[in-house]
């Protein structure tokens, strides 16, 4: 019985170490480069990515573009939770993808260096935020916003806001629709207090989201039919965070757009991080299809005039 209790108080003193390492070590990351970090990143590169700031109202938002051109379409990357720009690091460092468009990434609001910690669990808010972008990059030739996982929810506003400024999204991992995604019950435990108050912001940030989504994209819910833009889907079947039963409310839902989907049979909530070879072969081929047949309108416009 002694070595039973002796073995017991070992066991959760070791559990309380692990517990207590493991949120130094949540506290430590905050998944996010500074300025100076992000120039020092692609400072080799011949085409490297500027960083700025603007202000919507009291709300400070960071992004960073790649140099522009009158004569290349704009992609804008939009992240999910807990995430910021730079995890779209690597798109940033592809030359090929480079030399076909003008590449933007944001931190959404709370994220990053956009009031790091100041959460905002309203789409329809966060996309107000965001809108600044939009007009920014208005008379590009052509435009596309990736959204991934909660990403993918500010995307879908965006495209509901702007049908004749954003004319293609691409949907990876998103989560779409109500409910259709994994809450943990340890989400509902953390939001208490004294937990809450233990928790590192970042966490805590996508945990506030987590547990607003629903009521945020069923706000959205009636202006589904307002997304004229090209929709591209890529989804992980064995995604159990975000559930591919997204792809077919997507799809029930987007009455007046031209939908394509790619379901990857092996994949999980990982595609960014997994295919993301895969994934830019897509967006290349949004890009040549669908800027080439914007050219092709607009020309035609031009010279019946």
């Amino acid at each position: 019985m002694k070595n039973f209790l002796r073995a017991l108080r070992w066991a959760l003193w070791t559990l309380l170490a692990l517990i207590v390492v493991g949120l130094i070590s949540i506290w430590l990351i905050d998944y996010r480069q500074s300025d100076d970090e992000i120039l020092s990143e692609y400072r080799h590169q011949r085409i490297k990515p500027t960083v700025h700031r603007y202000q919507v109202g009291d709300r400070t938002i960071r992004f960073i573009e790649t140099p522009a051109s009158d004569s290349l379409p704009v992609v804008l990357f939009v992240h999910g939770a807990p995430s910021s720009l730079s995890f779209f690091e690597k798109f940033f460092k592809d030359s090929v993808l480079l030399s076909q468009a003008q590449l933007v990434a944001v931190d959404r609001p709370g994220y990053g260096y956009s009031d790091f910690g100041r959460v905002e669990t309203s789409i329809v808010r966060q996309a107000g935020m965001l809108q600044p972008l939009i007009n920014r990059y208005r008379n590009a030739p052509y435009l596309v916003v990736v959204g991934s996982s909660y990403g993918g929810s500010v995307s879908a506003r965006l495209a509901m806001n702007n049908p004749g400024l954003v004319d293609h999204v691409l949907f990876v991992s998103s989560a779409l629709g109500p409910g259709l995604e994994r809450t943990y019950p340890i989400s509902y435990l953390i939001d208490k207090r004294p937990l809450r108050w233990l928790m590192p912001p970042l966490l805590m940030l996508a945990n506030d989201e987590k547990l607003a989504h629903r009521r945020a994209l069923e706000e959205i819910l009636p202006d589904w039919r307002k997304i004229t833009a090209g929709i591209t889907i890529l989804h992980g079947q064995q995604d159990d965070l975000v559930y591919p039963t997204n792809v077919s409310f997507a799809r029930h839902h987007l009455v007046n757009a031209r939908v394509k989907q790619f379901i990857l049979p092996e994949n999980r909530h990982d595609i960014v991080f997994n295919k993301r070879e895969y994934m830019t072969q897509i967006l290349l081929d949004i890009l040549s299809s669908g800027y080439l047949k914007d050219k092709i309108n607009k020309d035609m416009v031009l010279a019946k005039d």
